[in-house]
């Protein structure tokens, strides 16, 4: 299932009773069955609870050595994303519970309501049905990035009042964190990641052309979009826990959003032709992501294709960016 990830490990029924015991007051555990695809967290999908209630519990990583700096407080990140995505119109998760005190057992975990739904990327859909909903996630995507905020920089930092007052200094400071520690594990050589750090300190003043700091999802993939089993429409936008507040281009960088309908659906700037300005920040933040994606797949999920593909990628956009 997961078992290759290297911050995933399943947990004894025992330990759920103790949490939903803790978390919720309920004695009561029915069943607890895993779910597959989560490689970061562990997810159990639990019925709890005299009237056979269901809710999703996601366990945060073991081997927390391993994790880049900004995964740390993760699910604080994602509270406070589904908050605001609640009071402005994005359907999403509804919390129950998160603890990442470690005090009832050694991983920070969330329960949120369950969903009956299925995941988008593994529901049955016609061409015109993608494209409708495409439309309305980047409807969503809109609406979500009309949030502004007081400094840049990474949700899950920000929880913890580490802030910053520059974009550039924001994505400057997780450049340095990945690749030291890819360096440190061996997965980047010491002249790669100098060479990386330098592209975006050269960049500087244009990155600080960005002066206000739009709240940004930065994994919105099918993967991310649960469905109405029936009607095959959006009943949940989830994982908001990566979200940074930035520019809007760094969004817009990921392979994932290179969908027509989606930038329909979103409207205003995606329409417009890149200026030199935008086309170069999006240069410098395809080299973030590649270098995120080589670091997951390095240090994390110990997958050497994702590594290497994202590796190759990052080396090729360093050597045509002078």
């Amino acid at each position: 299932m997961n078992n290759q990830s290297n911050l995933f490990q399943e947990i004894s029924i025992d330990i759920i009773k103790k949490i939903f015991e803790n978390a919720l007051q309920e004695t009561i555990i029915w069943e607890a069955k895993l779910l597959d695809g989560g490689m970061f967290n562990t997810t159990y999908c639990v019925e709890y609870g005299i009237a056979h209630k269901k809710a999703v519990l996601r366990l945060g990583p073991i081997n927390r050595h391993l994790i880049a700096g900004f995964e740390e407080n993760l699910m604080k990140a994602e509270v406070y994303v589904y908050s605001i995505c609640q009071s402005i119109g994005i359907p999403c998760s509804s919390v129950l519970s998160c603890d990442t005190s470690k005090s009832v057992i050694d991983r920070d975990f969330m329960i949120v309501e369950f969903i009956p739904s299925i995941v988008m990327s593994k529901a049955n859909l016609t061409e015109e049905k993608r494209k409708k909903l495409y439309f309305q996630i980047g409807q969503y995507l809109s609406k979500l990035h009309q949030v502004t905020g007081k400094n840049f920089g990474f949700v899950s930092r920000i929880c913890t009042e580490k802030t910053f007052e520059k974009w550039s200094d924001a994505l400057i400071y997780e450049v340095l964190d990945m690749s030291n520690r890819l360096v440190k594990f061996n997965g980047l050589s010491i002249e790669e990641a100098d060479d990386l750090l330098s592209k975006f300190y050269q960049n500087k003043n244009l990155l600080d052309k960005i002066t206000e700091s739009h709240l940004l999802h930065t994994d919105l993939w099918e993967g991310n979009v649960l469905l109405d089993k029936e009607t095959l429409e959006i009943v949940a936008i989830i994982d908001g826990d990566r979200a940074v507040f930035g520019d809007i281009d760094f969004e817009f960088s990921s392979s994932w959003m290179e969908n027509y309908a989606l930038k329909e659906g979103y409207g205003s700037i995606m329409q417009e032709s890149l200026s030199p300005d935008r086309a170069k920040r999006r240069q410098l933040y395809q080299m973030f992501f590649s270098l995120l994606d080589a670091y997951v797949g390095y240090c994390e999920y110990n997958n050497l294709e994702l590594y290497e593909n994202s590796r190759r990628q990052l080396i090729k956009l360093l050597n045509t960016n002078p």
